[in-house]
């Protein structure tokens, strides 16, 4: 079996100009880290808001950017999630 390699040219790009690290950092808002965790702690949005005591469509709402996190909802969060509040304002 004979393999041939073809060289190909390096083209250096910075980081910020890449595709996938302009859609991650577009994720990276206080709704965006609440899906992830969400999301990372395999709980879906209804599930969330009964250990919050508020409605699946406030959870979204906050998702998506309608509601803003208050700093109260931000350190529940934070506590749930064992992550700093920070993340959540």
């Amino acid at each position: 079996m004979h393999i041939e390699f073809e060289e190909e040219e390096d083209t250096l790009m910075e980081v910020q100009e890449m595709a996938w690290y302009k859609e991650s950092k577009a994720e990276e808002t206080p709704g965006g880290n609440l899906r992830f965790y969400r999301r990372l702690a395999h709980m879906n949005q209804t599930e969330l808001g009964s250990k919050l005591g508020i409605s699946k469509q406030f959870v979204s709402n906050m998702e998506n950017g309608i509601k803003p996190i208050s700093r109260a909802m931000a350190l529940k969060l934070g506590s749930l999630f064992d992550v700093p509040a920070g993340r959540f304002i």
